[in-house]
């Protein structure tokens, strides 16, 4: 997986797809579950990056081990990101 920049909404979704892809592939079904939950959840798109705030934070060992050290910095722009959204 390649580093990215999460800048807008749609790098952070396209993050998910590529860590989806991951979980797939290395049978983290776990973490996919609640990936695949935080994308339906609610009505807007707050709720879904706030959902998919909380995956990152819920699951950053789990994600590290996927993606290695450059997950961790993808974690923190994500929920950087999101936090910037929500005004914090």
């Amino acid at each position: 997986m390649n580093k990215s920049q999460i800048n807008t909404t749609e790098d952070v979704y396209r993050f998910v797809e590529r860590l989806k892809l991951e979980c797939i592939k290395n049978g983290a079904t776990e973490l996919l579950g609640q990936l695949e939950d935080a994308l339906h959840l609610g009505s807007s798109g707050l709720e879904i990056l706030g959902a998919i705030r909380q995956a990152m934070i819920d699951n950053r060992i789990t994600i590290e081990q996927l993606l290695g050290p450059i997950g961790r910095e993808e974690i923190s722009q994500v929920v950087g990101f999101v936090d910037k959204a929500y005004g914090r």
